[in-house]
């Protein structure tokens, strides 16, 4: 009798703990958010201490990816900030919206670390991939509505059936991707030039950046190990759009080298994809003097003819006269010390007036690190704001394009498009 009643109740606390993990929790209220976000800022001889009291205080609470990505900021280092938020995670209300928790990192080795972990995590508890129109659907809310988002309850009965169909659907569609590779050789050179095959790794000329001392659009590219990461991530998604969409995403984000580029081109077999995606590199491209080596990647006429347009002429720069300065530089040790200053300022205002006040103490910042610095506000009217103040101090004016490319909004990049030209005149 005793075995009976002990195996009964195992089956309850079975049933109950899996009942658990099906509910669709809410997050935080915002009074509890800003009670949580006081007592995680207050001052703690490490960051690690910090890190770990961040997430004690959410045994008990549940934290959506929004309030999740605000909160931490709030840990000064890079690592241990990471650690959090890989603790914190499994309180998360809108797993689907995680990808939101990668604009808290700089360093692209976070970010990749980040998203392996998220996408495992996701797939584990049977959450679905994310979906780019629902995304951006997101990223347009307001901050509050962001706070308060969390995913719907999937019910169990539905995960086997989902996971039956799409094995059918891959064990269908592997025979179709045999037959796709086979029919170049048979077919003729008409077809060929619809999905046109890249040219053997040998016949191409890759330039390389070692002494490179031409025109760039961005400071410094990725290192070998940081690049073969992200390429090795990018080759295991199964569709040309899928590849492209990430690209056209992470190349206003990070630096490539123009070698780079045709690397992770090689990828995207349609031509017409590859010619946007190359299109769209060339403005933030790092050896921008390289950028006509891309041709050799591309068969179509119009679009070689395409990237020539696009293409600047490197022009040689007169040397500065005696008593003309020459431009400002805002160091790196002192860009890093402006941002980690915003970072510890809790609220979106306290944000913007801080990085107002340190911009206009140095009077000077490049259009790179205006651009970099927009990840540091959460609201978009708060970056727009940023932008516009911070141009009066850039160095480079003429590169200001690259800031307006940050903006995925069409309103707010003309109305910073506007801003500059009344500027100008």
């Amino acid at each position: 009798m005793k075995k009976i009643l002990f195996l009964f109740s195992l089956v309850i606390m079975i049933t109950g703990v899996s009942a658990q993990d099906m509910k669709s929790y809410k997050p935080m209220s915002k009074f509890c958010y800003k009670i949580y976000t006081k007592r995680i800022s207050k001052p703690k001889k490490t960051e690690e201490k910090r890190r770990k009291k961040a997430v004690r205080l959410l045994k008990w609470k549940h934290i959506s990816s929004n309030q999740l990505y605000k909160a931490s900021l709030i840990i000064t280092d890079d690592d241990q900030r990471l650690v959090y938020v890989k603790e914190a995670y499994p309180k998360i209300t809108d797993k689907s919206n995680a990808l939101l928790l990668t604009n808290a990192f700089e360093k692209y080795l976070h970010v990749e670390l980040l998203w392996e972990y998220i996408e495992k995590s996701n797939e584990k508890l049977g959450i679905a991939p994310m979906d780019l129109e629902s995304y951006t659907q997101y990223l347009s809310l307001k901050d509050k509505k962001k706070d308060k988002q969390r995913d719907e309850v999937v019910k169990p009965k539905d995960k086997p059936k989902e996971k039956t169909e799409e094995t059918k659907t891959e064990e269908t569609k592997t025979p179709d991707l045999v037959e796709k590779a086979k029919q170049p050789a048979k077919t003729d050179n008409k077809e060929e030039v619809k999905t046109p095959v890249t040219s053997p790794t040998n016949s191409i000329t890759y330039p390389k950046t070692e002494g490179y001392a031409g025109n760039t659009g961005c400071e410094s590219c990725l290192n070998d190990n940081q690049f073969t990461a992200f390429k090795n991530a990018l080759s295991k998604f199964d569709t040309d759009e899928e590849k492209t969409k990430l690209c056209l995403e992470y190349v206003y984000t990070y630096c490539f080298s123009t070698a780079q580029i045709m690397q992770l081109g090689e990828l995207i077999k349609t031509e017409s994809m590859r010619f946007v995606f190359f299109k769209a590199a060339y403005e933030k491209v790092y050896d921008r003097d390289n950028y006509l080596h891309v041709k050799q990647l591309l068969i179509n006429q119009s679009y070689i003819n395409g990237i020539n347009e696009i293409y600047i002429v490197p022009k040689v720069e007169k040397p500065y006269a005696e008593g003309i300065p020459s431009p400002c530089v805002l160091s790196n040790n002192d860009y890093e010390q402006i941002k980690t200053n915003i970072r510890r300022e809790l609220s979106t205002r306290q944000k913007l007036e801080t990085a107002k006040n340190l911009i206009a103490q140095y009077k000077c910042i490049s259009s790179q690190q205006v651009k970099s610095m927009l990840n540091l506000f959460s609201l978009e009217t708060d970056k727009l704001d940023f932008a516009k103040f911070a141009y009066k101090y850039c160095n480079d004016k003429n590169n200001y394009s690259v800031v307006s490319s940050f903006f995925t909004s069409l309103s707010s990049k003309n109305e910073l498009n506007e801003y500059v030209k009344k500027y100008k005149e």
